[in-house]
Order: C-alpha cells, then structure tokens, then sequence
C-alpha cells in the first residue's frame, strides 16, 4: 500500500513537472513560417557561400509609336499631308504664290497654302474656298504648266517676260527668276500687243495724256502700252482690264521692278 502511494506521488510530480499550473503563463509556441525553420539549424554544419545576384538592367522607355501618315487624296483641306500637297505647293510658287517654309517641309495643307489657293481661286475665278477640288486641281496644273519652263525669248539676256496665260509678269535674268507680279491686260477690242519689244521710254509718275489717268513706275515697249502699276487694278482685281497696258496691282513690286529695268531691255509677252 506504501509502495503504490510513493508510485502515485511520483507519477503526480512528473506530471507536474510537464504540466504548467497555469496555461496563459506559458509562453506561446512558435508558429513555423517560410522564414523560420521548423528544425534548428546543426552551428556544426558549413554554411554554402552566397551567389551573387545578377544586377537588373534598367529598361530603355519605349517611345511612342508616332501616328501614320496618309497619302491625302483630292480634295486637299487644311491638316491634310502627301505627295499631291507638295504639287499644289510647287505649282502655286511657280504662279508667284508664297508659300510658308513650315508647309513645304512638311508637304502640309497649312494657313499660308490655304491663303494661296483661295487666291489663286480669286483670280482664276472659282469658288474662293482654299479647298483643292478637283476642278481647283485640274485648273492649277492647267495654268502652272510645265514649272520652271520658259520661253527661249524669255532666257540670256535681262528680260521682262510676260505671260497672258498666267496673268504674271516675271523678271528673269539669265534663266533665273527675280520677281513675280500678278497682271493683268488689255479688254476685246484694245488687247495688249504680243511678241518681243524693247523698253523705249521709263516714266516714274506719269499720267496717261488719252485717259487722264496715274500709271506710275511706266516701262513703255510698245507705242504707248507700258507695264506700270494701276491703282484700279488694285482696287478691283481682274473684273477690270486695261486700254492695252500691262497692268500691276503690287506698289512696292513695280517700283522695283522699274529701278531695276534699263532702257533696253528686251520685253516678251506671250501666251503660255
């Protein structure tokens, strides 16, 4: 009966010993995670050497894919871009129209291109709109013609060449073109004389003894027809004609074309 009591007091104290009295005193266990491990680590083990890691190379930032150009096709309005811009715009610089550095560069329909096909409109008398339609086109390469060719009388020699066709009035030294002024002629019945002449007469203020009327910076090459600046021409554009002179609506234009132009000097007018 001893014996088992001892037997009993020592299995209580054993039990005591593994048992806490109280289980919220006791520490809590470990939960095992990715970054513990679930056995202690042998101190006794060698330990593998780290490998470096290769560092990252930075990523180039892609740029952005620009927009696709088209081929603008007919009509050509303002924005549009293409091959058939860029002949609208050598075709109107052949006709005397200034056209922006930014817009040729850009083969593009920009507000100095629209500003030249609405006059050109004006003056060949189509709807005034800066569109290029097709009967803009088509009129357009009529009246440009081959760019850059002139006639044979028109070459050499310093030579005021005049296109009725065109309406224009050149300066051309040599093949080369100096300036380029808007004209205009003679009505039915009172037409501007055609073929080559000479300038026999200058006259910086003159006023006509037939008509009473100013033509200053006269360059006279046929009798009494003359190339010189008109104040109607100017006021009116082409719904007026002259009595037979070549007309020009640019002030500072004639004036400089008259400084320029000796007595002399071959005039040719044609049709292109």
């Amino acid at each position: 009966m001893r014996r088992l009591l001892v037997t009993a007091a020592v299995v209580a104290a054993l039990l005591g010993a593994a048992v806490p009295a109280h289980a919220e005193d006791a520490p809590p266990a470990p939960s095992p995670s990715a970054s513990t491990p679930s056995t202690p680590a042998d101190p006794a083990a060698p330990t593998e050497p780290s490998v470096p890691t290769e560092p990252s190379v930075p990523t180039q930032p892609t740029a952005p894919t620009p927009p696709a150009v088209t081929t603008a096709r007919i009509p050509l309005r303002q924005g549009e871009v293409g091959w058939r811009v860029a002949k609208v715009q050598e075709r109107l610089a052949w006709l005397g129209y200034d056209i922006g550095a930014r817009d040729v560069d850009n083969e593009r329909v920009g507000p100095s291109t629209v500003s030249a096909v609405r006059a050109f409109q004006v003056k060949f008398g189509l709807r005034p709109n800066g569109v290029v339609g097709q009967t803009a086109w088509d009129r357009l390469a009529e009246m440009a013609g081959r760019v850059g060719k002139l006639p044979a009388s028109c070459l050499g020699e310093l030579t005021i060449c005049i296109d009725k066709t065109q309406r224009l009035v050149r300066l051309v030294r040599k093949g080369k073109v100096l300036i380029t002024l808007d004209a205009r002629f003679g009505f039915p019945g009172a037409e501007t004389h055609e073929g080559t002449f000479r300038v026999h007469l200058k006259s910086r203020d003159h006023t006509s003894s037939l008509y009473r009327t100013w033509m200053p910076f006269a360059l006279f090459f046929s009798g009494g027809q003359a190339v010189h600046y008109s104040p109607y021409f100017a006021r009116d554009g082409y719904y007026g004609a002259s009595h037979g002179c070549v007309n020009l609506r640019d002030y500072k234009g004639a004036r400089w074309l008259f400084d320029q132009v000796p007595l002399g000097t071959r005039v040719h007018v044609y049709r292109s």
